[in-house]
């Protein structure tokens, strides 16, 4: 299933938030975002996890999603699993021209924004994770090492993973070490018009996060990819093992029109989803 957003202008311009509505069809096929999450209730006890995005310069973030009590949230995540102090400043209530949940358009969209401090930055390029105290307290941060440019798979990780999952590999990459495992994302061979690719996480044992799809030569996993997954396609924003030892993964996929936001579990050997949000950025 490809995720999408086809935004009614009336929710975006109250929520600062874009959706696009989906028919049959358009669920099962060319997709650029997903649908936001639902609201949280708050209380300042509950464990609060929820996403951003900066400013232009990196030192501000907007917690976009509804319902959040800004004056809750203290804490945000880098991609490298630094954990930094963040200070609630203000509530905004944005405007029209709050659509696109860009650095360039912080001041026009709505939500929470939040100061980081000791001159603390996080990176414009990415969508930001905020949490509370009542979350770390029950969250561990695991470090993740992103690589600058993605390293074809080693011989070893390769056969082990073709045997787990019974299937062939077409080409697979390693995006990242997250704490002392491997990050891949891995392209299986086709078989007849399924195709899957996976983001992959271990090294002695392996969970799975899976994008199946029905293979297109125009739109396959997203609008317009012509058929392909780029090795680049999901970057991982945070990673946590829960006090029942699970592992928790946020991933981040952006497409020509926005990105979808997606908070996973580990299952044994399957990532599953706990939450989605999305970004949008496309022309009105």
């Amino acid at each position: 299933m490809k995720p999408i957003i086809y935004a009614s202008l009336i929710a975006i311009l109250s929520a600062c938030q874009s959706k696009k509505e989906t028919n049959e069809t358009q669920v099962k096929a060319n997709a650029d975002t997903v649908a936001t999450a639902s609201a949280q209730t708050q209380k300042t006890t509950d464990e609060i996890l929820t996403f951003g995005f900066s400013n232009e310069n990196g030192t501000k973030i907007l917690a976009f999603e509804e319902d959040i009590i800004g004056k809750n949230i203290n804490k945000s995540i880098d991609y490298q699993g630094n954990v930094s102090d963040v200070t609630f400043e203000a509530s905004q209530k944005g405007n029209e021209s709050g659509v696109n949940l860009v650095p360039t358009n912080f001041k026009n969209c709505a939500g929470q924004v939040m100061s980081l401090t000791n001159n603390n930055k996080v990176s414009t390029d990415l969508s930001v994770v905020l949490f509370n105290d009542a979350f770390l307290n029950t969250h561990q941060p695991i470090l993740v090492k992103s690589l600058p440019t993605p390293k074809a798979i080693d011989a070893a990780n390769k056969v082990k993973i073709e045997a787990e999952r019974k299937r062939k590999i077409k080409e697979a990459w390693k995006i990242a070490d997250v704490g002392a495992e491997s990050a891949f994302i891995v392209i299986f061979e086709k078989k007849q018009d399924s195709v899957l690719a996976s983001l992959v996480i271990g090294g002695k044992s392996y969970i799975f996060k899976d994008y199946p799809a029905k293979y297109d030569e125009g739109s396959t996993w997203r609008v317009d990819d012509g058929g392909e997954f780029p090795n680049d396609a999901i970057k991982i924003l945070a990673v946590f093992r829960n006090k029942s030892g699970e592992l928790e993964i946020i991933t981040e996929w952006a497409g020509a029109e926005g990105a979808n936001i997606e908070y996973a579990k580990a299952n044994k050997n399957t990532f599953e989803t706990i939450r989605e949000a999305s970004r949008y950025w496309g022309a009105l």
